[in-house]
């Protein structure tokens, strides 16, 4: 999954567990792109630095996730 922020401030990625527990993974910087090794249906979270969810996200065939 490529995760790309459009944002102007930092995010955090979490995958979100089989429980719906958060489990971070990364953090993107503004502006910044990552692609992450992931699972078909696997959720995923992505949060701002206060931990208010910004966007969830299922991981499909070729995911790209704006935000």
């Amino acid at each position: 999954m490529t995760f790309v922020t459009r944002s102007e401030a930092p995010v955090e990625i979490y995958w979100l567990g089989f429980q719906g527990e958060r489990v971070p993974y990364q953090h993107l910087a503004p502006g910044g792109r990552i692609e992450q090794q992931t699972f078909i249906g696997h959720n995923w979270l992505v949060t701002d630095m206060a931990g208010q969810c910004v966007g969830i996200f299922k991981a499909a065939p070729e995911s790209i996730a704006f935000f």
